[in-house]
């Protein structure tokens, strides 16, 4: 029996057995027993659209309620590879500290997945996991999207931009993208081979000395904030993304006066440095605190 299939089991006989209380209460005024606490669960491969990358995995801790906070995470990769599973440890992570969660897959980018696509994958996990909240047991809005590299640019962007249900209330970026109209960084992009993934995610080619096309605009996160509570984490020594890319986000933010954190691991490269322990337990409690403060 899967993890999913014995979630519900486990719910409609839980709402069985309060039927037969109710039915019941006339006949007999004894108290009844308490239902058991909630379990810990972890689903794999939920479906949430019809593309064979529509999956997600989601962890559940026990004794959850409607006020546990509930955190969807995008995996990094260029946009053009990785895995949801690549989140596995943040989600353990997170559920010892009792915070529910989803990795997600999503397409990767080619010539005919652009930004909307991926945008309209990650509103349909979301969307899903409203559907199932009364089911999971978890909270239906206040929810936080983080993501690392390319997810990180893709968690930002949903939350500022195409958040119109706002059941985003805060986002997190671990050494993500946030203006794609940086020049400079796009010439670095394709220095290290990386500028045909940029383009394939945007849907529009760069050229070097010509007006750049609009969509580099529509597709960064900088080109539309909202006051969506952000905490940025980027390593200072990033040989892929620019640390300067969120140093540029938390400028804008803090113009406009919202809510927003930057991190900056000293000296540490694109995977923050977290093969040391004590980068790892600062990046983890920085995002812990951050869904605790503005993910209820």
């Amino acid at each position: 029996m899967t993890n999913s299939t014995m979630l519900k089991s486990s719910f409609v006989g839980l709402l069985a057995a309060a039927m037969a209380f109710f039915a019941s209460c006339d006949k007999n005024t004894t108290p009844q027993p308490e239902p058991a606490a909630l379990q810990e669960e972890k689903m794999q491969n939920l479906s949430y659209g019809a593309n064979d990358r529509n999956k997600m995995d989601v962890y559940l801790p026990k004794n959850r309620d409607a006020n546990t906070p509930f955190v969807v995470l995008i995996h990094g990769g260029s946009w053009v590879s990785g895995d949801k599973g690549d989140m596995h440890a943040m989600q353990d992570s997170l559920l010892v500290r009792g915070i529910a969660s989803a990795s997600i897959n999503y397409r990767y980018a080619s010539g005919t997945v652009h930004y909307e696509q991926l945008m309209e994958d990650v509103g349909a996990a979301v969307s899903q996991c409203r559907q199932k909240a009364d089911e999971w047991k978890v909270r239906k809005d206040k929810w936080v999207l983080g993501g690392a590299s390319a997810g990180a640019h893709m968690a930002m962007l949903y939350a500022h931009r195409f958040n119109t249900q706002y059941s985003i209330g805060a986002a997190i970026s671990a050494a993500g993208p946030t203006d794609l109209t940086d020049t400079d960084w796009l010439n670095y992009a394709a220095f290290i081979n990386q500028l045909g993934n940029i383009q394939s995610m945007v849907g529009a080619q760069y050229y070097l000395g010509q007006q750049l096309d609009a969509r580099f605009a529509a597709a960064s996160p900088i080109k539309g904030v909202k006051n969506i509570p952000t905490l940025m984490i980027h390593g200072d020594g990033d040989l892929v993304v620019a640390y300067t890319q969120s140093q540029k986000m938390r400028n804008v933010m803090n113009t406009a006066g919202y809510t927003n954190k930057l991190v900056t691991i000293a000296g540490a490269n694109h995977d923050l440095g977290l093969s040391n322990p004590t980068n790892a337990k600062l990046v983890v409690s920085e995002i812990a605190a951050w869904v605790n403060t503005y993910g209820k």
